[in-house]
């Protein structure tokens, strides 16, 4: 049982328990990862909000390792190497987000940078009946 005096987040049998700890932080590593990956492969099809969720994925993993690091100390243990992987691939994850924003609101004005063709609109076809050649009429 728990000791009343002690606040819920301090105890080793509830939310501030090393387990919890190390949840947090490779949960924060697998959103961290998973973001990256969404960045860098995603298909963003010229749409700039789409990098507002990757970003905003990013930072939700910095923020659930984040969590882990007051419950490692209170173990009286120094943060897992998790925990800072996971603050690398989210802040990746967050600058690569940045750059597609910028890459495709610069592109919307004429002005190219380098970046890969699946984060542009791609090239629609016109809508209607074209002919290119009409049989001669007898």
């Amino acid at each position: 049982m728990s000791d009343p005096t002690q606040p819920w987040w301090n105890n080793d049998d509830d939310l501030g328990g090393l387990g919890f700890a190390r949840m947090f932080a490779y949960t924060g590593l697998l959103l961290g990862a998973g973001a990256l990956l969404i960045a860098l492969l995603a298909p963003l099809e010229g749409d700039a909000l789409r990098t507002v969720w990757i970003a905003g994925f990013g930072c939700a993993a910095i923020w659930v390792a984040a969590m882990a690091i007051p419950r490692y100390r209170s173990a009286g243990m120094k943060p897992s190497w998790a925990v800072r992987t996971a603050w690398v691939l989210g802040g990746l994850a967050v600058l690569v987000a940045a750059y597609a924003f910028v890459v495709i609101w610069l592109a919307s004005s004429g002005v190219e940078l380098p970046a890969p063709s699946y984060w542009f609109a791609p090239e629609r076809a016109p809508v209607g009946v074209t002919a290119t050649a009409l049989p001669p009429v007898e």
